[in-house]
């Protein structure tokens, strides 16, 4: 058996043909490297994204937990923009009004549409609002994550003032409260001897007549009933009538001067509170350890 031998041609190899299907190869390995690559560098910064808002929110619930609202905003103050969005006030809610209005209260807050929770400063505004005549003081609490809540504690309307030029309507601390003019309200004391002037102006000194005003009417009211007129132009000769009768005060005792009344009024049968009052119609409580009574005439 014989062998024969067969030949084989070589196969020639294009140069540049390998170059370019190499260079094809290389172009896809390097996009889907490129992809790959991209795609790892897009989800690091995603997954860092999400894992930081994610610390944020836990560190700020502990926060909560820990340090409460206070501990919160220092916080938020602290990672700043990031987080701003979270605070924005969004809801005002406010409780005690009786006379004052929601939106005056609101208009003297002054925020601005943008502003965040943790940027107020609730003293401040406290302030602003209690600069309304009506509002004697206001408490302001800030709840996450949006709303301001403000209490309210009104002045209550206590003596009408009557002046040369117009009546005035003040509270028991001698705050002046509106302007009535000729109007007056009947079921409130009526004082006089006040200069109006000076009281608008509302200094310590100037409001004094008006709180021993208010204290004598609402002393002697709860005994005499009706409707007090008391001058306070001279506050060691105080003069309160009152259902037909004037009593006569001064201001360093009026509680001890009062008590000595009342304890002597059984034995004083010519005063009667009856709008005539009787056969004596003045009672002098000026002077200690003594009550002068002066009749009519």
């Amino acid at each position: 058996m014989s062998l024969r031998w067969r030949k084989v041609r070589p196969v020639k190899v294009n140069p540049r043909a390998n170059a370019r299907s190499e260079s094809v190869m290389d172009r896809h390995r390097g996009s889907a490297l490129g992809r790959h690559r991209a795609g790892e560098t897009g989800g690091y910064w995603s997954r860092l994204g999400r894992g930081l808002l994610i610390s944020l929110r836990v560190v700020a619930t502990v926060t909560v937990l820990v340090g409460g609202c206070s501990g919160l905003f220092v916080l938020a103050r602290e990672v700043g923009p990031l987080t701003r969005e979270w605070f924005l006030v969004r809801s005002v809610s406010v409780s005690g009004l009786h006379h004052v209005t929601r939106k005056e209260v609101i208009g003297r807050l002054a925020l601005k549409p943008d502003t965040a929770l943790y940027s107020i400063n609730p003293s401040w505004l406290a302030d602003r609002i209690k600069t309304h005549p009506w509002i004697k003081d206001a408490t302001v609490v800030l709840k996450p994550l949006h709303e301001i809540h403000i209490d309210i504690v009104e002045r209550e309307p206590a003596v009408v003032v009557r002046t040369l030029a117009e009546n005035l309507l003040a509270d028991s601390d001698g705050f002046l409260l509106a302007h009535l003019g000729s109007a007056d309200d009947p079921t409130l004391p009526m004082l006089s001897g006040v200069d109006g002037k000076r009281l608008v102006q509302g200094k310590p000194d100037d409001r004094r007549p008006v709180q021993v005003g208010a204290a004598l009417a609402r002393m002697v009211g709860q005994t005499t009933g009706g409707r007090p007129d008391i001058n306070v132009g001279n506050l060691n000769n105080l003069v309160v009538e009152v259902q037909g009768v004037t009593f006569q005060f001064s201001e360093s005792s009026m509680n001890q001067q009062w008590y000595r009344f009342l304890k002597m009024r059984p034995a004083l049968r010519d005063v009667a509170f009856d709008g005539e009052g009787a056969r004596a119609n003045e009672i002098d409580l000026r002077f200690a350890d003594r009550v002068i009574v002066r009749g009519r005439g």
